[in-house]
């Protein structure tokens, strides 16, 4: 009887290491960020570079002023 309860928990160990070992292959598997936020954040770079290119100064001083805009709670 005591060898049959020492497999069992063999086994459930067996089974809760499996099924860790799971749950961390999904995670590695799933997307760090949403690829649609990349996206915004690479046009959003962009589009600031092709204005900074246009209108350097102008676009300049709308980032300090936007910098420099006192915070409010």
């Amino acid at each position: 009887m005591n060898d049959w309860f020492s497999v069992e928990l063999a086994r459930e160990r067996n089974a809760g290491i499996l099924a860790e070992a799971e749950e961390r292959r999904v995670a590695r598997l799933a997307p760090r960020r949403p690829v649609f936020s990349a996206l915004r954040a690479r046009v959003a770079r962009r589009m600031f570079e092709f204005a900074m290119e246009l209108e350097r100064e102008e676009t300049w001083r709308a980032v300090w002023e936007r910098l420099e805009a006192p915070k409010h709670p």
